[in-house]
């Protein structure tokens, strides 16, 4: 049986960064996730600049940079009227972010971990888990075999549906949602520019962003009500972008399968119990419209690597000290939650966005404000 000090369910960018940070500590890691890598990812394929830092302290910065990818200097909100508003992602030239594969991201991350003595088990499929004195007993399906493996400190960083977070009680309470989001890749129809596009029409937004030199990456979130239950749902899509003059340009046929989640966002889940945290989308922190759901899922998984190696430190995994450690990382987002929250009034309600840009001269000054508070990282904490 594997025996390890803390193990990982799910090799995405929470659960590599927390597999890294512990690993690198000196701590026995196992990172298990039901996929072989590379593997792709529902996501918007953007890396917020607010990202740097921390890849720069996972040592993954210049390994992210030598991956196919799009510097993004703008964000451009785009208005079904036509207009258009284009704002830099901060004060200075040289901030940019990426548009980037999450295939490509993911496992940039998992390779890391793996340099710093993390054992992973691709393929690997969680089976049972078991709450035992001293941790946590989990089987797991590998290659059509179960293997045992025991930890004294458990991490779910396995999505959203999180399996962990149903195994210990955190699953939390489900919601019907406002909005059914799509993702797909197209061929480019225009020469790449280096910004992420916001089109903004009646019932949600499109978010469009260049992953290389010929592919555009499209992400949509659409108002359920809007979606005839008779028709595809690719078809209903297309006739509902036709609102949005410019995205004929811009999206092109699919490259492949157009994929697509339901609700686009989930109420908050308690994110710790004695022995277990959980982190990423698994503690429902990402955030679709600002693009910092790669953003907080890497902070995250950095925060539950001090948050357990402090439990080892002091002998205590109690769910009060694990709770403690998660308040104090998640102070410094409070004010990030209200901008974001901000965002998400404006962009599903573009009819006010539009009367504001109509009639406030100030109007590029507080949207360029929203946006740089989206990619200013933010510091935490420490011992």
């Amino acid at each position: 049986m594997t025996s390890v000090d803390v193990a990982i369910v799910g090799a995405g960018p929470a659960g590599s960064a927390a597999a890294v940070s512990l690993a690198r500590r000196g701590y026995s890691v196992a990172l298990v996730d039901k996929q072989s890598f590379p593997r792709d990812k529902l996501c918007g394929d953007f890396l917020n600049p607010a990202s740097w830092p921390l890849l720069s302290q996972l040592g993954v910065a210049r390994d992210v940079l030598e991956r196919p990818h799009q510097t993004v200097s703008y964000f451009r909100f785009a208005l079904s009227s036509g207009r258009a508003l284009s704002i830099p992602l901060g004060p200075h030239h040289e901030t940019f972010g990426l548009g980037m594969r999450r295939s490509d991201l993911d496992h940039v991350l998992m390779k890391r971990a793996v340099r710093q003595g993390a054992t992973v088990f691709e393929r690997c499929r969680p089976k049972t888990l078991t709450r035992e004195v001293s941790g946590w007993r989990l089987v797991i399906d590998r290659a059509d075999r179960p293997e045992p493996m025991s930890a004294r400190m458990l991490i779910g960083a396995d999505g959203r549906h999180s399996w962990v977070a149903q195994r210990v009680g955190l699953a939390g309470a489900t919601a019907a949602g406002r909005s059914v989001g799509f993702q797909w890749r197209a061929r480019r129809r225009r020469e790449s520019d280096d910004a992420v596009e916001i089109h903004l029409l009646d019932g949600g937004y499109a978010g469009v962003v260049g992953v290389d030199d010929e592919t555009i990456n499209v992400c949509v979130a659409i108002e359920r009500k809007r979606l005839p239950s008779t028709a595809r749902a690719e078809i209903a899509v297309r006739a509902w972008l036709a609102q949005g003059p410019s995205l004929n340009e811009v999206a092109g046929e699919p490259l492949g399968a157009v994929r697509s989640t339901y609700p686009v966002y989930f109420p908050p889940r308690h994110p710790c119990a004695e022995r277990v945290l959980l982190v990423g989308d698994a503690a429902r922190v990402s955030e679709p419209v600002t693009g910092e759901g790669v953003y907080l899922a890497l902070w995250s998984g950095l925060a539950a690597g001090d948050i357990v190696d402090r439990a080892f430190r002091s002998g205590d995994f109690s769910a009060a000290a694990l709770g403690y450690g998660l308040e104090r990382f998640q102070r410094p987002l409070r004010f990030r939650r209200r901008i974001n929250a901000l965002s998400r009034l404006l962009i599903y309600r573009p009819a006010l966005l539009s009367a504001i840009m109509s009639i406030s001269a100030g109007t590029e000054r507080f949207i360029g404000a929203v946006v740089r508070a989206t990619c200013e990282p933010v510091e935490w904490e420490r011992d």
